[in-house]
């Protein structure tokens, strides 16, 4: 498959368990720590095909980030990876064209079917 995939969360459990089920994918998968970190590596290149992002970090936010990279990279396919189900947070995220909603812990299908939808017919099975 082609491709590359970003990972975004303070998390380093949560980077791990994301890297562990997209490895099948074929994709190459970066990774990021904060959302400052995530538009730095966006802005070097190359722009991943999709990013995996999560919400709650410490610094700029997964819905700052979110903003950013529209203003910066408008089309670039973001799934949001939160635990955060307030309606209000959800539909923010929506309006900034987050391309799909994943709620911690994410199920290794779901994950997979977001993968798939967004970058294209077998990229995951």
């Amino acid at each position: 498959m082609d491709g590359n995939v970003l990972i975004v969360d303070d998390s380093l459990v949560a980077r791990l368990a994301l890297k562990g089920i997209l490895k099948e994918t074929g994709l190459a998968i970066a990774e990021a720590s904060s959302g400052e970190a995530a538009l730095e590596l966006i802005a070097a290149g190359p722009v991943p095909g999709l990013v995996f992002l999560d919400l709650t970090m410490p610094g700029m936010g997964g819905v700052e980030t979110l903003r950013a990279i529209g203003e910066r990279n408008p089309g670039l396919k973001v799934v949001v990876v939160t635990a955060d189900i307030q309606a209000k947070t959800l539909e923010t995220v929506r309006d900034l064209g987050a391309y799909a909603i994943v709620r911690k812990p994410a199920e290794r299908e779901e994950i997979l079917r977001a993968v798939e939808r967004a970058l294209g017919e077998g990229t995951a099975r």
